[in-house]
C-alpha cells in the first residue's frame, strides 16, 4: 500500500534528516515572515478611528496574495528541490531554496504559478456552483418527502429518525466525494511544480502536458497514492484525539478540583507538541511519496518513449525531447 512513501524513503537514505530540517526551518522562517507582515498590514486597522480605515482590508488582501505568489510560492518550490535533490541522491545545501530567483528562473516560475492558480480559481468557481447544485437537487426532494411522510406526531417514528440518519449520511458521503477533485488538482499543481525543477527551461505549457502525462498516462496508481496518504494522514488526528482522550480521563480519575490547573495545561502542550510532530513526520512522507511518485512515472514514459524511438534516434528519450536547446550549464536550477 504505503509503495511510494517506502520509494522515498529508500532513494532519500542518508539525507532525511537534512531534507526534514531544511523543510521545518524554511516553513518557519515562512510563517514568521507572514505574521510580520500581516502585523505590520493591521496597523493601521487598529490605530485608526475613520470609518473609511476598514477599505484597507482589500489592498492588504491584495498584498499578502502578491506576496504569496512572487516570493512564497518560489521558496516553496525550492523546498521541493530538497526533496528531489534527496530522492535522486544528490548533494545540496540550504541555499538551494532560493535557486527559484536566479537568472531567468524567476520569471518561469511566476508564469507556472500564476497560470496554476488561475486554473485552480475557475476550477474552484465552477465546481463550487456544481456542488451547491448537486447539494440542492438531492437533499430538497427529499427533505419534502419526509416532511410529507413523517410530518406531525408520528415524525419522531423509527422509520423517521432512519431517514433523518440516512440523509446526514448521504450528505457526508457527497462531502467526502467533492473534495477529490481537490485532492486531484492539488497532486497536479504538485507535479507541475516537480517538472519545473526537474526541467526548469522548457515552455511552460510542455510542463504542464508532461505533468498531466506523468499523473494520469504513466500508470502509476495513483489510487494508491491517494488512499495511502489518506491512511498516514489519520495517523496525528489518531494521535490527538488519543491523547485529548488520555488527559479527559486523568482529570475524571484524579479529580477536577484536586488537579493542578498548571499541570493541565502542560498536559496540553505537550499533546499539542506530539501531535504537531507527528504531524510534520506523515506530512514530510507525503510529500515525498509524491516526489517518488514523479520520478517512478517520469521514468516509465521515458522508457516507453525510448521504446518507440529505438530505429529512428537510440539516444533520445522523452525528457530530452522537452529539453529546451539553449540550456546554459551555469543556469541556477539543472535537471535531476
Amino acid at each position: 500500500m504505503f509503495k511510494y512513501q517506502s520509494a522515498y524513503k529508500q532513494n532519500a537514505s542518508g539525507f532525511h534528516g537534512r531534507t526534514f530540517w531544511f523543510t521545518v526551518l524554511t516553513f518557519i522562517l515562512i510563517y514568521a515572515a507572514m505574521l510580520i507582515v500581516s502585523v505590520a498590514l493591521m496597523l493601521p486597522l487598529a490605530f485608526g478611528d475613520s470609518p473609511w480605515i476598514a477599505m484597507w482590508i482589500l489592498p492588504m488582501i491584495l498584498i499578502i496574495l502578491l506576496l504569496s505568489i512572487f516570493v512564497i510560492y518560489p521558496v516553496s518550490i525550492g523546498v521541493l528541490r530538497f526533496f528531489a535533490s534527496a530522492y535522486r541522491r544528490k548533494d545540496y545545501s540550504y541555499k538551494e531554496v532560493f535557486v527559484a530567483f536566479r537568472k531567468g528562473n524567476y520569471s518561469k516560475i511566476i508564469k507556472l504559478s500564476l497560470i496554476i492558480l488561475l486554473i485552480y480559481f475557475a476550477f474552484s468557481v465552477a465546481y463550487g456552483f456544481l456542488i451547491q447544485f448537486l447539494f440542492m437537487a438531492i437533499n430538497m426532494p427529499l427533505i419534502a418527502l419526509g416532511e410529507s411522510m413523517f410530518g406531525g406526531a408520528e415524525g419522531v417514528s423509527g422509520i423517521g429518525i432512519g431517514a433523518v440518519i440516512g440523509l446526514v449520511l448521504l450528505n457526508l458521503l457527497l462531502v467526502f466525494i467533492s473534495y477529490i477533485p481537490y485532492i486531484l488538482i492539488g497532486i497536479y499543481m504538485f507535479l507541475a511544480f516537480m517538472v519545473y525543477i526537474d526541467q526548469p527551461l522548457i515552455a511552460t505549457t510542455d510542463k504542464m502536458k508532461i505533468a498531466w502525462d506523468v499523473m494520469f498516462k504513466a500508470g502509476g496508481g495513483l489510487v494508491r497514492l491517494i488512499i495511502s496518504n489518506f491512511l498516514l494522514l489519520l495517523i496525528p488526528s489518531i494521535l490527538y484525539v488519543v491523547l485529548i482522550g488520555a488527559i479527559i480521563g486523568i482529570s475524571f480519575m484524579v479529580g477536577a478540583s484536586q488537579t493542578p490547573g498548571i499541570i493541565m495545561i502542560l498536559l496540553v502542550a505537550v499533546s499539542a507538541l506530539l501531535t504537531i510532530a507527528a504531524f510534520c513526520y506523515v506530512m514530510y512522507y507525503m510529500a515525498g511519496s509524491v516526489v517518488a511518485y514523479y520520478f517512478k512515472c517520469r521514468d516509465e514514459l521515458d522508457v516507453r518513449y525510448n521504446g518507440q524511438q529505438t530505429e529512428a534516434r537510440p539516444e533520445q528519450s522523452f525528457r530530452d525531447t522537452q529539453e529546451d536547446a539553449g540550456f546554459d550549464e551555469n543556469d541556477g536550477l539543472r535537471p535531476l
